[in-house]
């Protein structure tokens, strides 16, 4: 068990490394053109919808996971929420703290490097916990979630976005279809063995998971989902060349967008990320004890790094 921990914290590294060098990326997405970049914009302001719908009274207290540059986070200070916000690169808390700086919200605002997996905070703290752009990039999200749980107070919110598997962009270029993953991996892997290729960072790259998957882990720790959605339609690609002008591939993306917010067939499921959002029962669940196990694995094999 504390190989298999030490492995998985091992990858993490490899994804903080990758972060720690696209943090301006991630900061500039938010104000870039293009689809790519207008599908974010897109999910944050979704995300903010329905934190707004959810009327949490001032002061409420909000977890935030993965805050990267500090926009969400900020925006929900702006709202009266007292926020901490967490991001396991330091580049990107300093980043986030330096747009609080600015804004007039600093005081509800707490920034801090953090690990999703053993968040720092004692149960029950949390009226509303969310994670946009987190679950992907994890080794083990299940274990993710179950801290998410823990913290978050009976009737409190979970809510957490993933990338979908079923996205329709991935599904209409053959070389990023999910079905070829298997073989890309098994190709790597061998041509590593034959040192005929090395890892870098450039081989890291976000996980895709289906909606099943997700409402399964919520389900495991008896998070009672309220409601999800997919959005985001491109960038279209063949083998993994845009094909589409940026205006005419955003234009479609808001197109097949307001298709899947009205439910049409196909398109409400094959979103390029699935939001959701779950709720904690008043009273608090038991978990199962091999997820505890893990959790202790995962404590001893830091500790032995």
């Amino acid at each position: 068990m504390k190989k298999i921990a030490v492995r998985h914290l091992q990858q993490q590294e490899k994804v903080n490394a990758y972060f720690q060098t696209q943090a301006s990326f991630w900061k500039d997405i938010y104000s870039s053109s293009g689809v790519y970049a207008e599908i974010h914009r897109d999910r944050h302001a979704a995300v903010l919808a329905w934190i707004d719908s959810l009327a949490l009274a001032p002061g409420s207290r909000v977890l935030e996971i993965g805050c990267g540059a500090g926009f969400m986070s900020i925006a929900l200070a702006q709202r009266g929420y007292c926020v901490n916000a967490i991001d396991s690169i330091e580049t990107m808390v300093e980043q986030a703290r330096q747009l609080a700086a600015q804004s007039q919200s600093a005081d509800l605002l707490t920034l801090e490097v953090g690990d999703v997996y053993s968040l720092a905070f004692e149960k029950e703290t949390f009226d509303l916990v969310i994670a946009v752009g987190v679950i992907p990039w994890l080794e083990q999200p299940e274990l993710a979630i179950q801290e998410m749980s823990r913290v978050t107070k009976p009737g409190g919110y979970v809510m957490l976005t993933a990338d979908n598997r079923a996205r329709l962009n991935n599904l209409l270029d053959p070389w990023l279809h999910p079905a070829l993953a298997p073989l890309k991996q098994r190709l790597k892997v061998a041509m590593e063995r034959a040192n005929l290729r090395h890892r870098s960072l450039k081989d890291v790259g976000a996980s895709c998971h289906s909606r099943h998957f997700i409402d399964e882990a919520l389900a495991h720790v008896e998070l009672v989902k309220v409601k999800g959605m997919t959005l985001g339609f491109g960038p279209f690609s063949l083998f993994r060349h845009n094909i589409l002008p940026e205006t005419l591939g955003t234009a479609l993306h808001h197109r097949l967008q307001n298709f899947a917010d009205h439910g049409m067939p196909i398109f409400h499921s094959m979103g390029a990320h699935y939001l959701v959002l779950s709720r904690k029962p008043a009273s608090e669940p038991i978990l199962p004890s091999t997820h505890t196990e893990n959790l202790v694995a995962l404590s001893d094999a830091r500790q032995a790094l």
